[in-house]
């Protein structure tokens, strides 16, 4: 068994789906703050790189997660990566975890579950880190700003916009927006960013000002599902033909981010970092 003062600064990875995962997973590593990982979506570079530091679990057996990191000695959980969160109503819950949660069931929005799941891991005495404050080394600043000369008008643009864009992002309807020019083109659904961009790239032809724009919603927590931009949709955005690519300082993570950053200095396309 882990020393408890060793394990006190660890953490417990709660993996989902994705290449992001993975890259955290290293990250955590590299700083000496993994301690275990738990995998909740099937994740296979994630147990290839870290087969003996994992242990799969059905999401729905809650309490079984709870219990196994708890007999880690660990307090402290990351969770990264996609995760289909099942109804509250489909998780298997003792009577006791039922009485604790279903104060917030009456009180909250039902579908507001990242929420109740946070205060749940609170009572059982464990802490859901922000995505945002440990991983600070990938959020995108005012210094991954790049402005390439042939998009400086769209730039100028779109920068007066920015409080109508803010708005957009206090309805709480999604993460990330298209505009040809000053006109909203599309938003992003229940099918993702990168759905969203391919559905406008097939008729990008008809548009000359393609501008991505994302952020994190105005009513999102920190810890669970905050906005991350790689590579794979870096990559659409070219293939493409979007101009710019904004983004807003500190509210967004970017995955490989040197990679990414390189990526967009060697094509003729915008960062705008609001």
């Amino acid at each position: 068994m882990k020393n408890l003062a060793t394990s006190k600064n660890e953490i417990c990875l709660i993996a989902g789906s994705g290449l992001f995962v993975n890259e955290v997973a290293n990250y955590l590593k590299f700083k000496n703050l993994l301690g275990q990982i738990v995998i909740i979506n099937d994740n296979k570079t994630l147990k290839k790189n870290f087969k003996n530091n994992y242990k799969q679990f059905d999401i729905k057996n809650l309490e079984k997660i709870i219990l196994f990191i708890k007999s880690k000695n660990l307090q402290k959980i990351i969770i990264i990566g996609y995760v289909d969160l099942p109804p509250i109503d489909k998780i298997n819950l003792s009577l006791k975890s039922k009485l604790l949660i279903s104060k917030d069931i009456f009180l909250n929005n039902i579908n507001d579950q990242s929420k109740i799941l946070k205060k749940y891991l609170l009572n059982n005495k464990l802490t859901l880190l922000s995505q945002k404050k440990l991983l600070k080394e990938m959020l995108v600043t005012r210094n991954d700003e790049y402005l390439h000369k042939e998009n400086k008008k769209i730039v100028t643009q779109l920068t007066k916009k920015k409080v109508f864009i803010r708005k957009l992002y206090s309805m709480n309807i999604g993460q990330s927006f298209i505009f040809n020019g000053d006109r909203l083109i599309a938003m992003e659904d229940i099918f993702g960013t990168n759905d969203m961009i391919t559905r406008i790239g097939k008729i990008s032809s008809k548009f000359n000002n393609l501008i991505f724009v994302k952020s994190k919603k105005y009513d999102q927590i920190d810890e669970i599902d905050f906005p991350v931009i790689g590579l794979e949709t870096l990559k659409l955005l070219i293939k493409y033909k979007f101009r710019v690519i904004c983004l807003f300082k500190n509210d967004i993570l970017i995955s490989e981010k040197e990679k990414f950053l390189k990526q967009i200095k060697t094509n003729k396309i915008s960062l705008l970092v609001m």
